[in-house]
Order: C-alpha cells, then sequence, then structure tokens
C-alpha cells in the first residue's frame, strides 16, 4: 500500500503550512504516512504498516523516527498504546 506521487505532492505543499517544525526528508516521509493514513483509516498506522509504505527494512528505524516525530512537536502518541501515534494537530478525548 503505497500513497501516489499526486497525493505526496499534494500534501508536500500543504505541510510547512501544517505544521511549523523544521524536519528531514525521512521525518517528512513518516509524517506524510501518519496523516495520510488517518485521513483514509481513521486510526494510526502501525510501525509495519510505515515499514511496509517507506520501504524500511527495520522497525528501530521507525520507531526513533516516530519518537523524534513526537519529542519535536510534530506527533502525538501514547505509550503502550498500538497505533496511537498521530499528528499533533489531531484532538481526541480518551487517546
Amino acid at each position: 500500500m503505497f500513497l501516489s506521487a499526486k497525493v505526496q505532492n499534494n500534501f508536500c505543499k500543504n505541510l510547512e503550512v501544517t505544521i511549523e517544525v523544521d524536519m528531514t526528508e525521512r521525518q517528512k516521509e513518516i509524517y506524510m504516512v501518519i496523516e495520510e493514513w488517518w485521513k483514509k483509516f481513521g486510526f494510526g498506522p502501525s510501525i509495519d504498516d510505515i515499514m511496509s509504505i517507506t520501504g524500511d527494512k527495520s522497525r528501530a528505524n521507525v520507531h526513533r523516527m516516530i519518537l523524534r516525530l513526537c519529542e519535536e512537536g510534530a506527533c502525538k502518541r501514547t505509550p503502550n498504546r498500538d497505533r496511537s501515534v498521530r499528528p499533533a494537530w489531531m484532538k481526541f478525548r480518551n487517546l
């Protein structure tokens, strides 16, 4: 399951407007996957889902990137809960 080039291009245009955090290309790619997954399915992607979309071969690298996005304030997550990573602009009561 891959994001189409059209979706990636449209999202990249809006990315700087959505969040005001300096990100590397790798972080932008993971952030785009997380945000598009939420828009499409209504819940967060698993690490394996992100791995398959981005072509990564290591769960540790994806996990480290998610933690870095959370530290920078671009994403939020609930520790010890599966699929809880979400863009920081999303508001939920019980997540």
